[in-house]
């Protein structure tokens, strides 16, 4: 029997080469109609006989293309059009692609690949190879629907054997936006004080310029890299010089899969993430053998690995050293270069090597975590990712704009159903810094055609980004999100949970605006998207200087013990001087943190810095330093609504054992307190948030707690735990509460 359906296809279905791959299914199975995209994804119309047609939905979900995901996908019969003789791929409108989302910038697919190292191919090592299954989408795109036209490529005219493969809907380029040769494409450069280089020639001098020790930033798909080979002691002594950053680990680029193992220990999830489309930066265990230089991540266990993906890295790593460091293109703390101007007058190096296709969107490296048994947990969602929806139509139907908080900033929107998380954006405590920030509202608003009628904040009195959306929406609600509730929302959106659930959140950071003005970081809420109790927190204790408490552990070490009642001079990290201001009337302010409970105790067992150059380092390396296998705890008893910090630093002061079982001893103690109080509470289910969650030890003590008394334990997935969560949880929050302003 002949029939006729529409189906309504929605997500990620552009930028993936799916209208092609409707059209090939289509035809195998001797099908007439037409695809084209549609205001909520792609619509297909559909006809043939009955068992062809659902051979065709079934290959649709089964078969789809790399880096697509359908959402939803919606069928209903229609009349039959007997004058159907053919099936088309129809031309997409202004109007018609305006919420469809967009795929993210992909690595070069195994076919290109092959395609790049034949000599026959006419694309031999050309280091812009890409087809419908790869290659940059979302940074070369200004707006949707995805076309050439609303690309960065635009201004390249395809060759003749270009526009054909182009227009061709059996190749594997039908309308592969980024498509280009060496005859019509982007070009590469090389320059520095002694070299001028185009091309293959640039490559080749490059890859020696590398060899030789020297630093050259390398413009990619979402910015510049600055790289030198990791095995060089010297060469990586100077770029962390250069870039002002002593400490902090530097991501390391392995030539393939095998150099990647002499490294680090893989797990299988965590070679499938180095192996996927979006071909993230991935945070393993370092093996003891492993060769890079020292200063690549000191003090700690873990080393973040990638490798290449895009054919430029390829054709590098061919001819470079093994392993390269590639680290973001930047000044310390400053947005990541994207113009070669910019990088010419901000990046102080050897050598670069650009090209002249312009970058439209920065976009870092995303960074996941994925060690032992643990799921994978991003900290930084960036490429390979952005701009990925989040499908919450289960949300009320409201248009908002979502800011985030101050460090690890995101900008959201939520609209018709989909909740759009950007780019990692880094602290906004520079200029370049807000410039890129009020850059990413402008361009989330023009680019999803979203008009926000609420605008959502972090409640931090003195927060920029709330600073911003006073004077930039200044006729909008504004709706200030108490930012450990924006944890908790950002699990539960990203779960799907209904608007009703109510759920305990263990949230633990380091810092966050609270109620009754002291700053939080180790909660236990009650709470939905529309409202939330504090029913318990860690112990209040001052930190002491207030920000200068964040950046040096010994001032939180000292309130620790002091709080303790353990105010010796004896005791190394005890400072007089500080425990002077941690006193009655002191204007220090108080916490709850967990982040700096995790500095403070750093700093007792005398593995914390003495001044943090990034955010995390002493938790850090009291992470790194713990006995992974003792199950021993310290005391972290409930006083009422109290995690009772002071046994819990009397008990490890007390303890005589090594640095690594002490440690230890404070993660599961943490975990167990925290375990019992939200047990107390009933069975229910428990949302894990928080920076804090990016440490595998607490984590999985958390969840083996939790399941083992029969609560259902939900943890980031789709997002970080950490601050580039908010602005999702925020966007959620604000959806379903009145616009009264106000803190919600």
């Amino acid at each position: 029997m002949i029939e006729r359906r529409q189906i309504a296809v929605s997500g990620v279905v552009q930028g993936i080469g799916f209208r092609p791959f409707v059209y090939k299914l289509a035809y195998a199975q001797a099908l007439t109609g037409h695809v084209l995209n549609g205001a909520g994804g792609v619509m297909i119309e559909i006809q043939g006989g009955s068992d062809s047609l659902d051979r065709f939905e079934d290959h649709l979900v089964s078969q789809l293309p790399p880096g697509g995901r359908i959402e939803r996908c919606q069928t209903h019969k229609m009349e039959v059009l007997p004058s159907d003789s053919d099936f088309i791929i129809k031309a997409s409108s202004e109007v018609d692609g305006a919420s469809i989302s967009l795929a993210p910038d992909r690595f070069v697919c195994p076919d290109c690949q092959r395609e790049m190292r034949d000599p026959n191919d006419r694309r031999y090592r050309y280091p812009f190879i890409n087809c419908t299954c790869c290659g940059p989408r979302y940074t070369i795109t200004s707006s949707l629907p995805y076309d050439r036209s609303t690309t960065t490529m635009a201004e390249f005219e395809m060759c003749l054997e270009c526009k054909k493969e182009y227009t061709d809907p059996t190749t594997r380029r039908y309308h592969a936006q980024p498509i280009a040769c060496p005859e019509c494409g982007p070009t590469l450069r090389l320059v520095s004080h002694q070299n001028r280089a185009d091309n293959q020639q640039a490559l080749q001098k490059t890859a020696q310029l590398l060899s030789d020790g020297k630093i050259v930033a390398i413009k990619g798909i979402g910015g510049f890299h600055l790289a030198v080979d990791a095995r060089n002691e010297a060469a990586v002594s100077r770029l962390r010089r250069l870039k002002k950053r002593p400490t902090k680990p530097l991501a390391v680029m392995a030539r393939d899969l095998d150099v990647a193992r002499q490294l680090v220990c893989l797990t299988e999830k965590a070679e499938a993430l180095l192996l996927s489309p979006a071909a993230p930066i991935v945070l393993a265990e370092i093996r003891t053998d492993c060769s890079v230089a020292t200063w690549i991540a000191p003090g700690l266990n873990l080393l973040g690995v990638m490798l290449p993906y895009t054919p430029l890295h390829h054709l590098l790593c061919d001819k470079g050293p093994l392993l390269l460091v590639m680290t973001s293109g930047n000044r310390n703390a400053e947005p990541i270069t994207i113009d070669d101007e910019d990088a010419a007058s901000h990046l102080d190096v050897d050598a670069y090597l650009v090209h002249n296709r312009k970058i439209h969107v920065a976009c870092d490296d995303s960074v996941i975590r994925c060690s032992g048994e643990g799921l994978p947990v991003f900290i930084r969602r960036s490429r390979g990712y952005v701009p990925e929806a989040i499908d919450a139509a289960f949300l009320p139907k409201k248009s908002i704009l979502a800011l985030g908080a101050l460090l690890k900033v995101t900008v959201a929107t939520l609209d018709q159903g989909q909740l759009v998380v950007g780019r990692h954006l880094g602290d906004l405590n520079n200029t370049r810094a807000e410039g890129a920030f009020r850059e990413e509202v402008n361009r989330m608003l023009v680019f999803g055609r979203v008009e926000p009628e609420a605008v959502a904040v972090d409640a931090h009195p003195d927060s920029a980004s709330g600073l911003f959306a006073e004077d930039r929406f200044s006729d909008l609600p504004l709706l200030s999100i108490q930012h450990h509730h924006a944890h908790l929302a950002a699990v539960m959106v990203e779960h799907a949970l209904g608007l009703e659930d109510q759920v305990i959140g263990i949230i633990l950071d380091g810092f966050g605006y609270g109620l009754d003005g002291a700053i939080w970081g180790g909660e236990l809420l009650l709470g939905s998207f529309s409202r939330f109790e504090r029913k318990g927190h860690l112990r209040y204790i001052p930190q002491p200087g207030g920000d200068l408490g964040a950046v040096q552990p010994r001032r939180m070490a000292t309130s620790l013990l002091a709080d303790a009642g353990i105010g010796s001079d004896d005791v190394p990290v005890f400072d007089r001087r500080i425990a002077d201001i941690c006193g009655i009337g002191s204007v220090s302010p108080l916490t709850s943190s967990a982040g700096r409970l995790f500095d403070g105790v750093a700093a007792m067992l005398g593995v914390a810095p003495k001044l943090q150059t990034y955010e995390g380092e002493a938790a850090a390396k009291l992470e790194a330093v713990a006995d992974p296998f003792c199950d021993d705890a310290y005391p972290l008893p409930v006083l009422g609504d109290t995690l009772d910090s002071r046994v819990l630093v009397r008990a490890l002061m007390a303890d005589q054992s090594a640095t690594p079982l002490r440690a230890a001893r404070f993660h599961n103690g943490l975990a167990d307190g925290f375990s019992k109080m939200a047990i107390d509470l009933g069975p229910a289910r428990v949302v894990l948030g928080g920076g804090c969650m990016v440490n595998h030890l607490l984590l999985r003590r958390l969840k083996s707690k939790l399941e083992a008394a029969g609560m259902q334990v939900l943890t980031a997935r789709r997002l970080p735990p950490g601050d580039g969560a908010i602005s999702a949880g925020q966007a959620a929050i604000a959806a379903c509460s009145p616009y009264q302003g106000g803190c919600v």
